[in-house]
């Protein structure tokens, strides 16, 4: 069925993803952003999601706004959303935006409208993985996360905010209630199917709502690791507050997307799951596809395959109390995203 789909943010990284992925497949799109996007995918609308009032007027009408804008305007963009009386889905919150978000719960309960929060791929379809397991065996006494990709090239691929954010604030670990430590300050060698790399303890959207939505689990972490990482970590220190010139400079020298270079990053995310007499490891690896490398595209693939399904509930919800885990996962694997479970 054609839906009728706003994507904010539509010109950025992901967003791209998101709208040409949704034309395809015979979606009404229009990109809504600040900036006119350099590609031309479905309609385009100039929006700044801080004038909630006026971007809810451009909203109202559609089937699903679909938010791939920088985090920090999440909540302009539900209020905008809910004002409209339109369902939402994001691509997450980096834990401290995202219980902000949840706050919204009665809100869009009361409207009769859904809204999805992290619905990309991590948080996206690492709680869905979770919800499968979870369908296999129960709760987990410990669910740990962990996150590695590789590429040939050092771009910067998604959100420079977001990627100095998970670098240089204080991490939330769940050891039975939630403990902070400092970023990076945890690191471990972890073996994927794209080889061994490096992960560090950093902030993340999963830390949020597990500790709820699997209720009993006792410890929840994450980490992160890939090429280019430990650099993300140093520029924050350097630039600090002044990201504005750190960006100015990426953009410069070519080092935001891929413009004139193809993109070869490979993503993997592994989970385990620990039980009293069992282990569970999950992952998925994503490849590049096209003019997108394997992080770009399964975190814009994922909320295009959730709308498909026919989303239904009520509230702001994450994706493990939302999405069917089987055919969810079976759409990512005929994308050709890679995806595993094995029990030990």
């Amino acid at each position: 069925m054609d839906m009728k789909i706003a994507v904010l943010g539509g010109a950025g990284l992901i967003g791209r993803v998101i709208s040409t992925e949704l034309v395809k497949r015979g979606h009404t799109v229009t990109v809504m952003d600040l900036v006119k996007p350099e590609f031309n995918v479905g309609d385009f609308v100039k929006v700044d999601l801080k004038e909630v009032s006026e971007t809810a007027e451009r909203l109202k009408g559609f089937d699903f706004v679909v938010n791939s804008a920088q985090y920090y305007f999440n909540l302009d963009a539900m209020k905008a959303s809910l004002k409209a009386g339109v369902n939402y889905v994001d691509l997450g919150g980096l834990f401290w935006m995202t219980r902000k978000q949840l706050e919204m719960d009665k809100d869009f309960e009361r409207e009769g409208l859904l809204a999805l929060i992290g619905m990309g791929a991590e948080p996206g379809v690492t709680n869905v993985m979770a919800s499968k397991v979870k369908e296999m065996y129960g709760v987990p006494l410990e669910i740990h996360l962990r996150d590695g990709w590789k590429s040939s090239l050092e771009n910067f691929n998604w959100s420079v905010d977001t990627q100095l954010d998970e670098a240089t604030m204080d991490a939330p670990i769940w050891d039975g209630e939630m403990k902070f430590l400092p970023p990076f300050s945890v690191s471990e060698e972890v073996n994927f199917s794209i080889g061994k790399i490096k992960t560090y303890l950093t902030i993340h959207s999963e830390l949020a709502t597990f500790p709820y939505t699997f209720p009993g689990v006792t410890k929840v972490d994450w980490m992160e690791g890939g090429t280019g990482f430990e650099c993300v970590l140093l520029l924050g220190k350097l630039f600090g507050k002044d990201r504005g010139v750190l960006k100015d400079a990426l953009r410069r020298n070519g080092l935001i997307g891929y413009r004139g270079v193809t993109p070869d990053e490979v993503e993997a995310a592994k989970i385990s799951f620990v039980y009293e007499n069992r282990k569970v490891i999950s992952e998925f690896v994503s490849f590049p596809r096209g003019e997108f490398d394997g992080t770009q595209f399964v975190t814009g693939i994922s909320p295009v395959i959730a709308l498909e399904m026919g989303l239904k509930g009520e509230g702001v919800l994450p994706p493990e109390k939302v999405i069917s885990p089987d055919p969810f996962l079976d759409s990512l694997r005929r994308e050709g995203i890679e995806v595993s479970f094995r029990t030990l």
